[in-house]
């Protein structure tokens, strides 16, 4: 039975081997169908609507692979199921063990419910594609002009996996020792933008650096503590290190006796290291002084003695040092002129694209949220790629590659001449849009290390599908 685009289709655009499909689910039986996208054609004919893949007479491991590791499929199928009045089944090759991993607990399986994509959410129609202008050359191969591609995806939080584990495995030693996994941000592909080359491109990599100071009694202490830091807590709190570190932190009487007795223990050590003939010679003694004063309630430091005293302070170190990274930014200023009822239509779609796409989400109309509801959460806005297109549809070189934004601001202005034009029915004649896109995450050197060739975890292979790690060409700028 071919089932019904209608009433079972739960998902499009799904990517498998390179070409993209729609799935469609039966929950009476469990069935899944793979089936060519179902485009419209002159005349109201429709193309498409295949099956090129049928669960319950075909076994394809690529196929299945590739449903089992799509959590908005399994998210649907589970919701699809759930609603059935005699509680659907699952697909033969489908688990309850990967349904829970992809719908979580209870509040992560509601918020999906409520946030769901519906119809209104992609763009464009079938095609989920416009461009500007429309009879441009892009995209083709031989003579293409070169242009921008801008594609908008739903958003997925990316570290979720490596903080709660529910498909990595990922537990607190893991954590701290190893750090955080960070996995695609994209989620579901919304629609695209075609645009000419911006009259402005510039980019602009930064990083954060900052002074920073250490004097030869802050070294020589880090030196005494930090091969026997466990001891020097241990012997402060008098309860272990971590009953000395929950006293500290909570602020009582324990942790201000460990911080004394640390401090002293410390200062007591340098002495016995340096040694009573050279102690005269060094901080030591100033530092003595201060820390006394310091607990009678009297606040100085061993410098301001010694400036005092002797006309000197201590050798700082001052040093330049790294501190982190930091997030681009990338400006796009179009003026766009429709020369065309239809193309006048497609400005104002490409308008909505980015004002409706980075817009905060209120519950999805499917999950009964209307315009001007309730919304206990608001989910965050969708998510944008950039890429710059030459001919053949390949990456340009010489120009910087962008990784995901956000778009955070979106301006228009309709009166780019200083004074208002229109066709007929008030279609402005011209409007200039300016766009504020900032990447999710930093340049880090591996992203310039992710070589033609070589292996590459969640590899982009599109502009519509979800993998967003580009390899790149040794004869390129890169990021």
């Amino acid at each position: 039975m071919s089932l019904n685009a209608k009433k079972h289709r739960i998902y499009k655009g799904l990517v498998v081997e390179g070409i993209k499909y729609d799935v469609y689910y039966n929950p009476n039986d469990g069935q899944v169908q793979l089936k060519t996208p179902i485009v419209g054609g002159q005349g109201g004919t429709k193309t498409g609507g295949v099956v090129v893949y049928d669960s319950n007479k075909d076994q394809n491991s690529s196929v299945e692979d590739v449903i089992k590791n799509n959590e908005t499929i399994l998210k649907r199928i589970n919701k699809a199921r759930t609603d059935n009045k005699d509680q659907g089944k699952l697909p033969n090759f489908v688990t309850s063990k990967d349904v829970n991993k992809a719908t979580g607990d209870g509040i992560g399986k509601k918020i999906a419910e409520e946030f769901q994509t519906t119809d209104q959410d992609y763009y464009f129609g079938a095609k989920k594609a416009a461009q500007y202008p429309v009879d441009a050359i892009y995209n083709k191969s031989g003579e293409c002009q070169d242009h921008l591609v801008i594609s908008q995806y739903r958003y997925k939080p990316p570290r979720a996996d490596s903080i709660w584990g529910q498909k990595s495995g990922a537990n607190a030693a893991d954590i701290l020792t190893k750090g955080l996994a960070r996995k695609s941000p994209l989620d579901e592909f919304l629609g695209l933008v075609r645009l000419p080359m911006p009259n402005a491109l510039q980019d602009s990599n930064n990083v954060n650096w900052g002074s920073d100071e250490m004097n030869a009694l802050e070294a020589a202490a880090l030196n005494i503590v930090q091969p026997r830091a466990g001891d020097l807590f241990k012997t402060a709190a008098g309860g272990g290190l971590v009953g000395g570190t929950i006293g500290a932190l909570a602020g009582d009487g324990v942790g201000e006796g460990a911080q004394a007795g640390m401090g002293m223990q410390v200062l007591g050590t340098m002495a016995s290291k340096v040694g009573l003939g050279n102690l005269g010679e060094t901080v030591l003694p100033t530092e003595a002084v201060a820390q006394i004063l310091g607990a009678a309630g009297i606040e100085t430091s061993a410098e301001a003695i010694l400036a005092r005293k002797e006309g000197v302070v201590p050798n700082s170190n001052l040093e330049l040092l790294f501190s982190g990274p930091t997030l681009r930014q990338f400006g796009f200023v179009y003026k766009l002129s429709p020369r065309s009822e239809s193309e006048a239509t497609i400005v104002n779609q490409i308008l909505r694209f980015f004002k409706q796409g980075m817009a905060a989400r209120k519950q999805s109309s499917a999950a009964g949220g209307l315009n001007g509801g309730r919304s206990y959460f608001l989910g965050t806005p969708n998510v944008f790629r950039l890429q710059y297109r030459t001919s053949d549809n390949e990456a340009i070189k010489g120009i910087n590659r962008i990784k995901t934004c956000a778009l955070t601001g979106t301006s228009v202005n309709y009166t780019p001449e200083g004074t208002f034009a229109s066709y007929e029915k008030g279609q402005p004649v011209s409007i200039l849009l300016s766009l504020n896109f900032q990447e999710l995450e930093p340049i880090y050197d591996t992203d310039y290390k992710q070589l033609e060739g070589g292996g590459v975890k969640d590899e982009r292979t599109s502009d519509t599908g979800e993998g967003y790690r580009w390899k790149i060409a040794k004869d390129e700028v890169g990021y």
